[in-house]
């Protein structure tokens, strides 16, 4: 089923672009033309596994943050992702340059023949994604669950999402990197004094002595919400006009 909505989606890309044989082909012709790029993890706001793997580690909440056993199962879960899809989605790429090139010369109807080629990658991977997506989210708790559910953008239509460039990626990965340098500090404290009050609470100890753990660590949790809200910020700055009108921006 998921497939021929992947053919359809193509189908009728292509139909739509054959209409006007004068005009440009575009990057959001293209990209349709393939089959839906988003997938469960473009949903979410992640857009491909190592970013959905970043996103994770800083987008959540103090309260909701990963542990670190979580982290390193993430981790692995996407590590065999991109080992078992990279051929895959390095045919996907070299499809897709070949496209964007035709299309350049203006030609709609080579460009059309050689994403015919990637609509049944992109259904293998689509599957890939959605299994990874899955299996990640068993990792999580409930409660993470329920956080990343409620803050997935609503307007996102996955279809819509052109695939990241390289330098998008590098972009957002570094971004990510200086987010989680910058707020070291801050980042351990609040994780060390969430710990804290975890055992405080094993323990029996009032509300009163566990909100004076928290009290302590009040103006990086305040600091790290702010960074965080900056960091999507730049991340969307990231994003192409395309991207951006799919309504699927960052998590968290």
């Amino acid at each position: 089923m998921r497939r021929i909505a992947l053919v359809t989606l193509a189908a009728l890309s292509l139909a739509a672009c054959s209409q006007d044989t004068t005009a440009p082909t575009t990057a959001s012709d293209l990209g349709n033309g393939a089959g839906a790029f988003g997938t469960a993890l473009t949903a979410a706001g992640g857009y491909e596994a190592g970013i959905y793997e970043s996103r994770l580690a800083n987008g959540l909440p103090d309260d909701l943050k990963l542990s670190t056993e979580q982290k390193e199962k993430i981790k692995a879960l996407v590590k065999a992702f991109e080992d078992a899809t990279r051929a895959d989605r390095e045919a996907l790429r070299a499809i897709l340059k070949e496209a964007n090139d035709a299309g350049r010369r203006g030609s709609r109807d080579d460009a059309r023949k050689v994403l015919d080629r990637a609509v049944d990658i992109r259904a293998r991977l689509a599957a890939a994604e959605a299994k990874l997506k899955a299996d990640i989210d068993a990792v999580l708790t409930p409660e993470q669950r329920a956080w990343i559910a409620a803050h997935s953008p609503r307007r996102c239509d996955p279809s819509k999402f052109i695939p990241l460039s390289d330098a998008q990626r590098a972009q957002i990965r570094a971004l990510e990197a200086d987010f989680e340098q910058s707020n070291k500090a801050d980042l351990d404290a609040v994780k060390a004094a969430y710990d804290e009050v975890r055992e405080a609470l094993r323990a029996g100890q009032s509300r009163e002595e566990v909100a004076k753990i928290l009290e302590r660590v009040k103006p990086a949790i305040a600091r790290l919400a702010t960074g965080r809200i900056k960091l999507r910020e730049q991340i969307t700055a990231v994003l192409t006009p395309e991207q951006k009108a799919s309504g699927c921006l960052p998590l968290g």
